[in-house]
C-alpha cells in the first residue's frame, strides 16, 4: 500500500501534545480539510467517529489501535468516502525529541480505478502533503 508521512517537532511536552492530537472529536477544528469530526461511540480502540469535509461530505472511521500517550490508528470506511480510495488508514504518533515532541503522521492508502487511480493519487500527493503539514 502506498504511504505518505509527515513529521514535525513542536516545543511542548509530550503529554500536552498527546492531549491535543488524541482529541479525535476536536480534529475538525484543526484540520484544514475538515469542517467537523465527532465521536459517535466508544473511546480508544474500537471508537467510531464521523468526519465531514467543507463540501458537506461525511465518512466513518474506526480506531484500530490505541496506545495511550504514544499512538493511534484510524481506519477509514471508504464505502462513503468522497475521495477515490479503496482503503485508507492514518496513524498519529508522538515521541520525545530534544526540541520537545516529535509528531509523526503516516497515511497508508490504496487508490481505486487501477492505473488511472494511481496516477490521480500521484497528482494529488502535493495537495495531501500541504494539508498534512498545516
Amino acid at each position: 500500500m502506498p504511504t505518505f508521512e509527515a513529521t514535525r517537532v513542536v516545543a511542548a511536552p509530550r503529554g500536552r501534545v498527546w492531549e491535543v492530537i488524541s482529541d479525535v472529536a476536536g480534529l475538525g477544528a484543526h484540520a484544514p480539510n475538515l469542517s467537523a469530526s465527532e465521536v459517535v461511540e466508544g473511546e480508544g480502540e474500537g471508537m467510531f467517529r464521523r468526519c465531514y469535509n467543507h463540501a458537506g461530505d461525511g465518512w466513518s472511521e474506526t480506531c484500530t489501535l490505541w496506545v495511550p500517550g504514544q499512538r493511534y490508528t484510524m481506519e477509514v470506511d471508504t464505502s462513503d468516502y468522497p475521495y477515490p480510495l479503496r482503503a485508507m488508514r492514518g496513524t498519529w504518533a508522538v515521541e520525545d525529541d530534544s526540541g520537545g515532541t516529535r509528531i509523526h503522521l503516516r497515511y497508508e492508502y490504496e487508490p481505486k480505478y487501477g492505473i488511472a487511480g494511481r496516477v490521480l493519487a500521484l497528482l494529488m500527493r502535493p495537495v495531501f502533503a500541504r494539508t498534512c503539514r498545516r
